[in-house]
Order: structure tokens, then C-alpha cells, then sequence
């Protein structure tokens, strides 16, 4: 059996204090920042957006969320990641995103990078964007039946 002396514990317990301050110290040096969202083409209804981390992988864990009034949205005090945002405009007030039977959103919806979807909704890494310690802007644009539908009409 070895004998430890107390001074070796003392030793080792502050070298594992000092390396997890060190640690500390170096995550705490990133700046969190705003994430500013431009929604192009909204003039009415309640805009609700969720904000994901990438390394998540998947959409079901916002990070956070925001809703507000056609204009700009702000997520405050984002810490510098990959993220991607998610959001739709609620036309009737119900708070929800509606959609049909089969799935399809019956209100204008977005994602940050703009993909243009196919047959679901795109994977998190082809919304992805990168957030530093500067303010971030992101302009979405609006997909969805209800747009294609106010654009027949404004046409006719």
C-alpha cells in the first residue's frame, strides 16, 4: 500500500482547481452578442422564431425563442456558435404554425439560409450560420401557400 501525504493531495487538488479555472477563464473570453432577424416580405401577423444550436443536430431543442410584430427580432446575448433559426407567421393568432392534413403549412414560413424545401423541412446544417462576438443579421425569406395565394391575388 502507498502512503499519500496530505501535502500531495493538497498539491494535485489544487493543480485540478486551477486547470478547471483556467478553462473557465478561456470560455468566458467569447462575448455573447445579438442575433438580429429580418423577415423580408411580412407586413402582418405575429412572427414566432426559434433559434437552434447546430451541434444539437436536430430541431427539437430550441435554445431559445422570440416573438414579436413584422419587423426585426432580436435574440440577445447569443454566445458565438452555429445556429440556425426556424419561424413562421401567425396569420389568425392561434399560436401555432396550421397546416393541412398532410402536413403542409397553411402559413408563411421561413429558415435561415433560405433553403428552398423539397418534401420536408431541411436538415439544421443547411440553415446553419456562424455567430462571432459581433451582432448578427439574418434576413429569412417567406415560403408557404398563404404567399404564393396573396401573390395570385395581387396579380389578378
Amino acid at each position: 500500500m502507498v502512503a499519500i501525504m496530505p501535502q500531495q493531495i493538497n498539491l494535485n487538488v489544487t493543480r485540478a482547481w486551477l486547470a478547471a479555472g483556467l478553462v473557465t477563464l478561456g470560455m468566458g473570453a467569447a462575448q455573447a452578442a445579438e442575433i438580429r432577424l429580418q423577415v423580408a416580405g411580412l407586413s402582418e401577423g405575429m412572427l414566432h422564431a426559434q433559434l437552434h444550436a447546430v451541434e444539437a443536430g436536430d430541431w427539437d431543442a430550441p435554445v431559445r425563442q422570440a416573438s414579436g410584430k413584422p419587423g426585426l427580432l432580436v435574440f440577445d446575448d447569443v454566445p458565438p456558435g452555429r445556429y440556425a433559426i426556424e419561424l413562421f407567421v401567425d396569420l389568425n393568432g392561434n399560436g401555432e404554425l396550421d397546416v393541412s392534413p398532410r402536413g403542409i403549412p397553411r402559413e408563411p414560413f421561413g429558415f435561415s439560409n433560405n433553403p428552398r424545401l423539397k418534401r420536408s423541412k431541411p436538415a439544421l446544417q443547411d440553415c446553419a450560420f456562424e455567430h462571432g462576438e459581433e451582432p448578427s443579421e439574418v434576413i429569412v425569406e417567406l415560403q408557404g401557400p398563404a404567399l404564393a395565394r396573396d401573390a395570385a391575388r395581387t396579380v389578378d
